[in-house]
């Protein structure tokens, strides 16, 4: 498959999985998420247009990334103050075009899907949700300084301008840190990763 098509395939993928993430934390109110069936399953997409047009700028970023071979990870931040990070889920990519998507139907890929957004709602269960309405969340797309001063240079994104983000680590080494790895769909070359500071 071409690199064109396994890109839009990953981007999919990725907003598929941070819609439910937003969904099964609870970051917005349920009542702003829409029932559809992708994958052959069960998922909550919103209907919210500010969300979604957010959302959209950050994954047309994200696949113009995926198609010169430059984004290395898109995270998702869960915090209450800007610098208190409560969680965060890497989605690491690896490169289209070396192969990976070999099944034509892409049946496998459907399945690894599924299989991986039944894990985060599994395993997300497990932990204390958040208040209603006390969480943000942002994204950080991770790439090369040379990828991101191209991108932020060219006019169709002028519209949705990104800023250089300062490395943030947790602030204590006494803060408890749980490392989930949640969901690896290997045949896009898509890796997911939790990790949550109690």
């Amino acid at each position: 498959m071409q690199d064109e098509n396994e890109a839009d395939i990953v981007v999919e993928a990725i907003e598929v999985l941070v819609n439910h993430i937003l969904y099964v934390r609870g970051i917005y109110p349920a009542h702003i998420f829409k029932k559809k069936r992708m994958y052959n399953t069960p998922v909550f997409v919103s209907i919210f247009p500010p969300l979604n047009n957010y959302l959209t700028g950050v994954l047309r970023s994200a696949q113009e990334l995926l198609r010169r071979r430059e984004l290395q990870c898109l995270e998702l931040i869960v915090y209450q103050k800007e610098s208190e990070q409560l969680e965060s889920y890497k989605m690491s990519t690896v490169p289209p075009g070396d192969g990976q998507l070999a099944d034509d139907h892409l049946m496998e890929f459907e399945q690894k899907m599924r299989s991986a957004i039944y894990q985060i709602a599994e395993r997300m269960n497990q932990v204390r949700k958040f208040p209603a309405g006390s969480c943000q969340f942002k994204i950080h797309l991770h790439t090369t300084q040379e990828a991101f001063i191209r991108l932020s240079h060219e006019s169709q994104y002028q519209e949705f301008p990104w800023l250089q983000a300062q490395n943030q680590e947790p602030q204590s080494p006494s803060e408890t840190v749980s490392l989930l790895p949640l969901a690896m769909v290997e045949t896009v070359g898509l890796k997911m990763e939790v990790l949550l500071l109690n």
